[in-house]
Order: structure tokens, then sequence, then C-alpha cells
């Protein structure tokens, strides 16, 4: 199996506003990034590459994010804004291919990263030079899980890697292991996809997987 694109696959991590710093927001805004990661995945899905940096956001890191994220004010307060930090990301990625608007950005539910980079990079006036079409992996994910006779509600990156035994490198809700645990489930969803289906087996148990290979 062989894409047209590279991909590069990210992970953003974010300040939230909050009226109580000590309870969980009703509504996270995710106004600020202070953190990406990312794994450069080539044409075949191969990893080729990994980027992984904090931000200064320009509001304050909430207890409530520090909890979910482990990533303090005290590690931040010191690191470049993301006006530093976009261009490098663009050079990093631009150093392993060709034209860096051939290259697809893939993120878990596009909803919230491509959401908040896009608007990361309005709020510093730098030019956003990825293409508009994302690969959207938690999508595809909840197409391997139907299909492979799993539940679909609730799909987190967590609950996808288990069911497909994939391990995280780091702890999750940090960039940097969620981009490659992202990138390791899109890798599995093409590999069990390409020339392969899966049939039911008991009632209530996953589905069995089959790949079909040619005989000469």
């Amino acid at each position: 199996m062989r894409l047209n694109n590279e991909l590069v696959v990210f992970d953003l991590e974010a300040t939230s506003n909050q009226e109580n710093a000590d309870e969980r927001p009703q509504i996270q805004t995710n106004n600020f990034i202070i953190e990406i990661g990312a794994a450069f995945l080539d044409r075949e899905l191969k990893l080729v590459d990994t980027f992984e940096r904090l931000v200064r956001p320009e509001e304050p890191i909430t207890p409530f994010i520090t909890e979910i994220t482990s990533i303090t004010p005290a590690m931040c307060e010191r690191q470049p804004l993301w006006k530093e930090i976009g261009p490098e990301f663009e050079v990093w990625v631009s150093r392993h291919c060709t034209n860096i608007k051939k290259v697809r950005l893939a993120a878990w539910g596009n909803y919230f990263d491509i959401p908040l980079l896009r608007r990361t990079y309005a709020r510093y006036g730098l030019p956003f030079s990825f293409s508009g079409t994302c690969f959207d992996v938690k999508t595809l994910a909840m197409a391997w899980m139907a299909l492979s006779g799993r539940s679909t509600d609730k799909l987190g990156v967590e609950t996808v890697a288990a069911a497909m035994g994939i391990q995280p490198e780091g702890r999750y809700h940090r960039a940097l292991t969620d981009a490659i645990t992202e990138a390791n489930i899109l890798q599995r969803v093409f590999a069990d996809l390409e020339g392969g289906f899966f049939a039911p087996g008991p009632p209530g148990k996953p589905h069995s997987h089959f790949r079909v290979e040619r005989v000469t």
C-alpha cells in the first residue's frame, strides 16, 4: 500500500479558561498551544521522524490542565511562543518532503487540533503553509472498530490502542505520545484493510481478521 502524500500525524495540548481552577471547566476553550508532538510518515506509512516542543502560552496553565497533561506552568514559562515554534515545525516538515503543500496533516478528530492550529497561526500572523485536506485518524479508527465487531462508543486514543494491542511510548495526554500512538493506529488500520477482511465469530466477541494473499 502506498499513499500519494506523506502524512504528519500531530497532537496538541492546550490551555483552557475556567472560572474555578479546582474544577473541570464546563467548556474547554483551548486557547493557547502548550505542547505539540508530531510523527512524520512516508507514503508507505513508515515512521521517518518525530517532533516535540513545549510552547509558552499567553494565559495561565491551570491545575486542571496540569492534572490531565502533567505539564506545569514552570515547564513552559521559558519556552518560545508559537510564533517561533510554528516556523520551526514547518522547517522540520520540509526537511522530509519536497513540497510542504502536498503533505497531509492527520489528527485525532479534526474538530480540535486542526482548528486550534489554524487559529494559532492566525493569532501570530503566520501563513498556514499546509494543505486544507486532512486525515481524521479517529474516523478511520471507528471504521476499524466497527469492522472488527467492537464498540464504536467513546472512541479515545487509549481505547482504540488497547483494542489493537498498541502500547504507548510514554504518558497519554502528552503530545508526542499521543501522536505516535495515533500514527501506530493509522498504520494498523491500513495494514488490516489492505487485502484483508473481518469475519464474524461468536456473538459479542471481536471478529477475526483474515488476509487474502495471491498464490502464483
